[in-house]
């Protein structure tokens, strides 16, 4: 019996995430272990950790990314790049407080993004990615407190005289 709750198992994981997922929720809930997909349920919990750390990473390389523009560029400065500076730096403080031993790895992860920042920043500006500092000009704590500048309030836009 214990090879068809797992064939069955296998695949209403492959078939139905959601649904696997709560019938492993009540399993658990109810003490019927011997219920448990273990082999897929290992997996699914190590997937997730692996999201976090690399939703994590991404979005310290769009932050970086963003602040070597307006340090190498700060005469295009714009809207667009303070208020994706700003929504990240969010959006990372969000994901740390809700997963705090993230905060562990944000230094390893802050360092794996700078590469791709680089990358990402030079194909966007045109300046090679041998022109932009080989290590992060900022401390983790320092890019997610930047505080961008005020840009002045954008022009009233104009009819379209008819």
């Amino acid at each position: 019996m214990d090879t068809v709750v797992t064939l069955a198992d296998r695949a209403l994981y492959e078939a139905d995430e959601h649904l696997w997922i709560a019938r492993q929720i009540d399993a658990l809930r109810s003490g019927r272990l011997d219920d448990l997909d273990r082999d897929n349920l290992v997996e699914y919990l190590t997937d997730m950790n692996i999201r976090d750390h690399r939703e994590l990473e991404s979005r310290f390389a769009v932050l970086l990314q963003h602040l070597l523009k307006v340090r190498m560029q700060p005469d295009l400065l714009s809207r667009s790049w303070l208020l994706t500076i700003v929504h990240q730096q969010q959006r990372i403080r969000r994901l740390l407080k809700a997963i705090p031993s993230l905060a562990s790895h944000m230094e390893k992860l802050f360092e794996d993004a700078y590469s791709d920042a680089v990358g990402l920043a030079a194909t966007e500006t045109g300046i090679p990615a041998g022109e932009f500092p080989p290590q992060p000009p900022w401390t983790v704590q320092a890019a997610l407190a930047f505080v961008p500048p005020e840009l002045p309030p954008p022009a009233p836009k104009r009819r379209a005289s008819r």
